[in-house]
């Protein structure tokens, strides 16, 4: 759960200011991080929202931040939302430079 300290240096927030946030003791957060406890769903989905990620960018089981919500979804194609999400998970140079890329495509076609 190495994303949880992560996420919790980022916002530079304590072990126990989580733990207070999640009614928890701040030996729980430790056993999170140190991967000798793992958080229930109502945990994960408290501190998804604590750290406005999804719950699969907790567990590893995506790169990405925060996914294309499903609304928004429904008017792009599958490529179109593959884009987008690999968009979101670059940096802010990589992203500078993926739109420069995507431009200089755009002008070569017109």
């Amino acid at each position: 759960m190495n994303r949880i300290t992560l996420l919790r240096k980022e916002k530079g927030i304590s072990q126990v200011s989580l733990a207070m946030k999640l009614n928890f003791s701040q030996k729980m957060i430790s056993a999170y991080e140190n991967g000798k406890s793992e958080p229930s769903i109502s945990t994960l989905k408290r501190l998804a929202e604590i750290f406005d990620t999804s719950v699969d960018y907790l567990i590893n089981y995506t790169d990405i931040r925060n996914p294309i919500d499903k609304i928004a979804q429904s008017g792009l194609s599958e490529e179109e939302c593959e884009l987008l999400n690999i968009y979101r998970s670059l940096s802010d140079r990589g992203q500078h430079i993926a739109l420069g890329m995507v431009l200089g495509l755009q002008n070569a076609e017109n």
